[in-house]
């Protein structure tokens, strides 16, 4: 059985995980549409920059969208 304070510190780690990826699928939407800031820009090219997988991220989800327009 699980003590309380891990449960709760749990919790927090799976909701910090899903804003942080909430907020990367906007800012790769907006980067896509070319909505971003010249920072939001800089953001996203120095994370594509990062690694391989990073970059088939951002071309999965451009088909994705792209499918769907």
């Amino acid at each position: 059985m699980m003590r309380r304070g891990k449960r709760v510190r749990c919790c927090i780690t799976k909701y910090n995980n899903a804003i942080t990826m909430i907020w990367e699928s906007n800012i790769l939407l907006k980067f896509l549409f070319g909505k971003c800031t010249e920072k939001e820009t800089d953001e996203v090219n120095l994370w594509l920059s990062e690694s391989e997988y990073n970059k088939r991220t951002l071309s999965h989800l451009k088909t994705t969208v792209s499918s769907h327009l």
